[in-house]
């Protein structure tokens, strides 16, 4: 009975919806969807005003310097400064380029914030090549029949999985010389992969803080630690920098047996993102402020040592000295 209800119901609304659409037409059809082409059109028309509109100061100021401008051999000399010669590709379609260059200078002169700039294309692949041929450098060799020595040169994918995968050699050796001097840093997050190696799983390695609430993480690590030594020594200078001092500071926080030898670090708390552009351009913008597993940061302070290197600058063979006096 239910059934029979249903399949009544169902051929009346049939019967309905062909009484609507009687009598229309082809003809019908296609104003219908010319209407409807026609509010769509207006509504993106509209978006494109509100968006104009919005950006209009900028717009009336880019066609009159890139467009209208008399003086064409300053713009030249201008954008010369800022564009190399073989990226040039006219006032036009590089004023935005030139803009975010100027801006970033200017910002680097109010706060010296080296670190804020726009990457030309050619910069930006020698950057990265730079990166990768510096961490190929990473080494691992023994000093004694008891410490192995450890050279991370910067902190990059490169020297990362060169450490990771000389775990099992580290392994062999009760105690560790790593050297982080004249290391620039790099990505946390290779930082982090490092110094997971040596933390125990869960400890806080760091803090990242942005403007806006959100995006501020912890960053804690993850897995058990695979290298476990009597005695660290860490080598540091004051070129030894950014991610280099965070891994100082992760390791000096959480572990007891971790002894720091050298000069005060460079101190450089603060975090960039790059973000490619058209054309091979990338801009580059500090956006973040690094603190360690205390919430200390150490931007423009840096990292005083446990012990000050001596002056000859062996500081390897101090190094060497202490652990043999700690072990006697």
């Amino acid at each position: 009975m239910v059934m029979l209800q249903f399949l009544s119901n169902r051929r009346q609304r049939r019967l309905h919806e062909r009484a609507l659409n009687f009598g229309r037409t082809p003809q019908d059809s296609l104003k219908r969807r010319y209407r409807f082409f026609q509010i769509g059109f207006f509504v993106l028309l509209l978006g494109y005003g509100m968006v104009a509109w919005a950006h209009y100061d900028y717009w009336i100021f880019r066609i009159l310097i890139a467009g209208n401008y008399i003086f064409t051999d300053d713009l030249d000399e201008l954008y010369g400064l800022h564009l190399r010669e073989e990226n040039r590709r006219g006032f036009h379609r590089d004023f935005d380029r030139v803009m975010i260059s100027v801006f970033t200078e200017a910002i680097r002169e109010v706060n010296q914030d080296r670190y804020t700039y726009l990457y030309s294309p050619q910069a930006h692949v020698a950057q990265r090549e730079r990166e990768e041929t510096v961490g190929r450098q990473a080494s691992v060799y023994a000093l004694t029949d008891e410490t192995v020595y450890l050279w991370v040169p910067n902190i990059s994918r490169w020297s990362r999985d060169y450490v990771v995968d000389n775990v099992d050699t580290l392994s062999q050796y009760p105690n560790l010389v790593l050297d982080l001097r004249y290391n620039p840093g790099g990505m946390l997050s290779d930082f982090r992969r490092i110094a997971n190696l040596f933390v125990p799983r869960g400890a806080v390695l760091g803090h990242e803080i942005t403007r806006v609430s959100l995006f501020s993480r912890t960053h804690s690590s993850r897995g058990q630690p695979t290298l476990d030594f009597d005695r660290i020594i860490i080598l540091q200078n004051e070129r030894t920098a950014s991610a280099a001092e965070g891994l100082i500071q992760a390791l000096t926080y959480h572990l007891d047996n971790v002894v720091t030898i050298g000069a005060d670090t460079f101190g450089k708390g603060i975090g960039q993102v790059t973000i490619p552009l058209t054309g091979g351009y990338a801009v580059r913008a500090s956006v973040l402020l690094v603190t360690g597993p205390d919430g200390e940061n150490i931007h423009r302070t840096g990292i005083a040592p446990m012990v000050y290197g001596g002056e000859d600058g062996d500081w390897v063979q101090q190094a060497l000295d202490l652990l043999e006096n700690k072990q006697n």
